[in-house]
């Protein structure tokens, strides 16, 4: 026999044999958490058009802006991570990013900065209240982070 909660959309199957409070408490726990978890998914699933397989990838990037071959780095922005291919990334920020081109630093701790040169591509607002945007790599620049590292060491 299994006890089903009724606040939740979601079952969670208890057992009924040697259950305690505590084991219910963290059964309902398990349970929001898979609320999360389901309420996370895409809503809609479309075509997948990617064929590169996609690794996440939750951690700073750093975009420089890129004008005329010249790199502003006191423009340099931190965007959050989401996903990241051998030619691509996608990532969130507060505020859709107005350029064009400009160059990723990922950190690559003992090796360094890394530097590539990137085009954003797409932007879409999401249910957050953040932007998703993304792009596709073109080529390895040198990390405006990376040189000023090795300046000021």
């Amino acid at each position: 026999m299994s006890t089903l909660t009724h606040d939740s959309h979601l079952p969670v199957v208890l057992p009924s044999v040697g259950a305690t409070d505590g084991n219910r408490r963290e059964d309902l726990v398990a349970s929001r958490v898979e609320q999360a978890l389901f309420s996370a998914r895409p809503i809609h699933k479309g075509v997948e058009r990617r064929s590169e397989e996609r690794y996440p990838y939750p951690y700073p990037i750093y975009l420089t802006p890129l004008a005329a071959q010249k790199t502003h780095r006191d423009e340099t922005i931190v965007v959050i991570g989401r996903q990241l291919s051998l030619h691509g990334v996608d990532f969130y920020h507060r505020e859709p990013i107005p350029h064009a081109r400009v160059i990723a630093s990922l950190n690559a701790h003992e090796q360094g900065w890394i530097g590539l040169l990137l085009e954003l591509t797409w932007c879409r607002f999401n249910r957050h209240g953040w932007y998703d945007n993304g792009g596709r790599f073109l080529a390895v620049m040198d990390s405006p982070l990376e040189i000023e590292r090795r300046t000021s060491g």
